[in-house]
């Protein structure tokens, strides 16, 4: 493969942590001979995240980069995460790695942790479509999904021209004002409609910074350990049960051959277990 340029979609607040300036470090070490990472004139966009974007890829689209890495200021990938284009460039034309959300589940109220990888379009009466549904994050392996979050995204050149302007662009309710379509899905969305899908390596798990209650946080974790203590009792209770009727049926069978050696009087057996004979 020859080297890539991937042009730096970092849409920043001001506020940068130290985790990418390692994180840059780690990639240009690991990945130099292979990539040239190019950053934008300016990281900073004090703007809505739409807004910023289109920015990016306009100024991207003016260099002679292969594709645009859009990496938010709060989430960091796994160092490893350019085996997205070393290894698969040739799969996909939009690539990305998911990252932990800290929200409700849709038609939920309490908070919960999910993961940017959505699959599964939502269609109105109308047949229209209006958003993707959230799936289960494994542990590894790849796969081509309807959606994929912004935050660690790769576009190639190619897609922008199959996508109309605006690229990126928030939908709001009319009435309550509410975001009803963020940029990253409705971007996915017009994706889909061009038969794009997106690659995503759930190997690639990043970090995502955010500022959080952490009795929300302990709560939660709680009701996941009830929910998994549950579980495993549930489970265990039909294993136990399970082996209670075989190690009865092996007793009332070595009964059986044993009292027909000796003439005696055989236990009885019934549909709730065994009743052994009175003495």
């Amino acid at each position: 493969m020859s080297k890539k340029k991937i042009f730096m979609g970092i849409c920043s607040t001001g506020d940068r942590i130290d985790i990418h300036t390692y994180l840059f470090r780690d990639l240009q070490q690991m990945y130099g001979d292979k990539i040239e990472m190019v950053f934008p004139d300016t990281c900073v966009h004090r703007t809505f995240h739409d807004f910023a974007r289109n920015e990016m890829v306009d100024e991207f689209l003016a260099t002679d980069c292969d594709a645009i890495w859009f990496l938010d200021s709060d989430v960091c990938p796994p160092k490893f995460v350019f085996d997205l284009i070393t290894n698969h460039w040739d799969k996909w034309q939009v690539a990305g790695a998911p990252y932990p959300l800290w929200m409700p589940a849709p038609g939920t109220s309490e908070p919960s942790i999910l993961f940017t990888s959505y699959d599964g379009l939502v269609e109105d009466e109308a047949g229209n479509k209006k958003g993707i549904m959230m799936t289960e994050v494994p542990e590894s392996g790849t796969k081509f999904v309807d959606a994929v979050a912004t935050g660690c995204m790769f576009i190639k050149r190619e897609v922008f021209e199959q996508v109309q302007k605006p690229y990126f662009e928030f939908k709001f309710d009319t009435d309550t004002r509410k975001i009803k379509e963020g940029e990253d899905l409705g971007f996915c969305l017009k994706l889909n409609e061009k038969g794009i899908r997106c690659f995503i390596d759930y190997g690639m798990v990043c970090k995502h910074y955010k500022r959080v209650c952490l009795l929300d946080i302990n709560n939660y974790a709680i009701s996941m350990a009830n929910h998994k203590v549950l579980d495993y009792d549930k489970s265990i209770r039909q294993q136990v049960n399970t082996a209670i009727q075989l190690a009865q049926k092996d007793a009332y069978e070595r009964g059986f051959k044993q009292g027909i050696r000796e003439g005696q009087r055989l236990p009885q057996q019934t549909a709730s277990g065994l009743i052994l004979p009175s003495r």
